[in-house]
């Protein structure tokens, strides 16, 4: 893996981790879903901007990649 797709799924896991173990902690019957906690919506932050970073890099990759596609077919190409 390249570093975004590091970092980005660092991220992820790290807001997945927050929100679950923030459920543990709390336990399921005291949640209240009509008052939103700041640990909740950082744990949803973190995955969003995880998925973000993940997807940013999923096609930079795969810009690359077709550009030295593009490459390798015009040397083939050009060969007799």
């Amino acid at each position: 893996m390249n570093n975004g797709k590091t970092i980005g799924m660092a991220i992820f896991v790290l807001g997945l981790i927050i929100i679950i173990g923030y459920g543990l902690y709390q336990g399921f019957d005291n949640i209240n879903f009509e008052e939103i906690d700041w640990i909740i919506a950082i744990g949803v932050i973190t995955i969003v901007v995880g998925l973000i970073i993940l997807f940013a890099s999923i096609v930079m990759e795969q810009q690359k990649g077709k550009k030295k596609m593009k490459e390798e077919i015009k040397k083939e190409d050009l060969e007799p």
